[in-house]
């Protein structure tokens, strides 16, 4: 009796698309995600040691507080923004010149009206497609 394992290679480790947590970011990103970098920042913020700094691919290092950080991973993950201008967010952060568009502004508060301003000018709302 033929089993479905005997097709699949044995040194080849197969994941669900479903699974990897950088499906649909550019595989040509030379340091971690900033998405990865800047939740590393978040998760170590009440260590003794915490993490400061994000690396973009041009080999900058950028101090980033939480708050920063938080922002930026609401900008990259909110509902309200269609996925291309998502996609093209996370590349444009993971550079020197688009990290320090938001990180060189005084208050987070200006980091959506920027955000807009950048990415989403004369768009219509973006209204997800739900089936609810």
């Amino acid at each position: 009796m033929v089993k479905a394992k005997d097709f699949i290679p044995q040194n080849v480790r197969i994941m669900d698309p479903a699974d990897d947590p950088d499906a649909g970011l550019d595989k040509e990103f030379r340091q971690d995600t900033m998405f990865n970098q800047l939740g590393k920042v978040l998760d170590s913020r009440n260590n003794p040691k915490p993490i400061t700094h994000v690396i973009t691919d041009d080999g900058a290092k950028h101090m980033v507080n939480p708050r920063q950080a938080n922002a930026l991973r609401m900008l990259a993950t909110s509902d309200k923004i269609k996925p291309a201008v998502k996609l093209q967010f996370t590349k444009d952060i993971q550079t020197s010149k688009g990290l320090k568009r938001f990180l060189d502004l005084q208050d987070i508060k200006q980091y959506v009206p920027t955000f807009v301003d950048v990415y989403m000018k004369g768009q219509e709302p973006y209204k997800p497609v739900t089936n609810y």
